[in-house]
């Protein structure tokens, strides 16, 4: 099938986004199976995924009130999780189109596989491939969850199949291709020693506020 120059960069970014989706789907899964384990109706946990489409905020929801926390505290648990969506706002935003509603439509897309793929080598962001992978990655993600919250799979097996790996497997796999400069390398080995520094004495809670602290300095204070 001939593709039109204009949806060139969207089907792009989809192709870009298959890899990703795979782990993304798997991680989906593993969010499924503990939904239902822990007694999320299914209806709940796909609608859940489909429109919050952010894994570290839906495991902290489902694994607070399956604990016995209240609302505010899974509220809070997920929005400490994601404070690194500040920096990538930020970074984003220039690229998002249209007025205020559709930006907001459009910024539900953006995860750090889809903003990944969207990042051009000047350090802008290319709309039509954003839009072309979150699209794939949402549905492989929305997919996966309704998979494993319908499926015969059990918490048990989330360990047996190696779904435990999946999120830093995932994560490191994205931060190989953003280290090809020196302060790229730099920024990247800071972050890690920061955030091993915080889990080192024992504030865990805080390890992703203060590498996304120190993250959001660095970006403004560059000219």
């Amino acid at each position: 099938m001939k593709v039109s120059p204009a949806a060139r960069p969207l089907m792009g970014g989809a192709r870009a986004a298959v890899p990703f989706a795979v782990p993304v789907f798997a991680f989906g899964v593993s969010l499924g199976v503990l939904a239902k384990g822990a007694g999320y109706p299914f209806a709940a946990t796909v609608l859940m995924s489909s429109l919050t489409f952010v894994g570290s905020s839906q495991f902290a929801t489902v694994s607070v009130m399956a604990g016995g926390g209240g609302l505010l505290m899974a509220v809070l648990a997920g929005a400490l999780l994601n404070l690194r969506y500040l920096v990538m706002g930020f970074a984003i935003s220039p690229a998002l189109r249209g007025g205020r509603l559709r930006r907001a439509r459009d910024s539900q897309l953006v995860i750090e596989e889809s903003w990944a793929i969207a990042a051009t080598p000047g350090g802008g962001f290319d709309y039509a491939r954003l839009m072309g992978s979150g699209l794939v990655l949402w549905a492989a993600w929305s997919l996966g969850t309704a998979i494993g919250a319908a499926g015969p799979f059990s918490g048990a097996d989330l360990e047996r199949f190696g779904f435990d790996a999946i999120s830093p497997a995932l994560f490191f796999l994205l931060l190989t291709s953003h280290l090809e400069t020196g302060e790229q390398r730099a920024v990247a080995a800071a972050g890690g020693l920061l955030s091993i520094g915080f889990l080192a004495t024992g504030l865990v809670n805080w390890a992703i506020f203060g590498v996304c602290a120190a993250a959001l300095w660095w970006t403004w204070r560059r000219p």
